[in-house]
């Protein structure tokens, strides 16, 4: 996966959000590399928010998690649509993180 010149505040959200995922299954990140056959490498990147991740790598994710492929992403697919992609409000991961 190519890395992003500029981090998009909805790769890091969507990356954060994975992570949470998969600490609160306790999983590490060769646990999930493991059930979902994306490599570590990849998983570190996606969940720093450094690549644009496919369908096919959430599928894979979601799979190896163990939940649905929309409950990948952050706030819902309603929220996603409904924002038209753009990150925003105090529901963004940098946002929390940064606080």
């Amino acid at each position: 996966m190519p890395r992003r010149q500029t981090i998009h505040p909805l790769l890091t959200a969507l990356g954060g959000h994975i992570r949470d995922l998969r600490l609160g299954r306790k999983m590490s990140l060769v646990d999930l590399a493991n059930a979902s056959g994306v490599s570590k490498g990849s998983l570190s990147s996606i969940e720093n928010g450094l690549v644009n991740i496919t369908i096919e790598t959430c599928a894979k994710l979601a799979a190896g998690l163990g939940v649905r492929v929309e409950d990948m992403i952050p706030g819902g697919l309603e929220q996603l649509v409904s924002s038209g992609g753009q990150e925003s409000g105090p529901r963004s991961h940098v946002q929390e993180r940064a606080g």
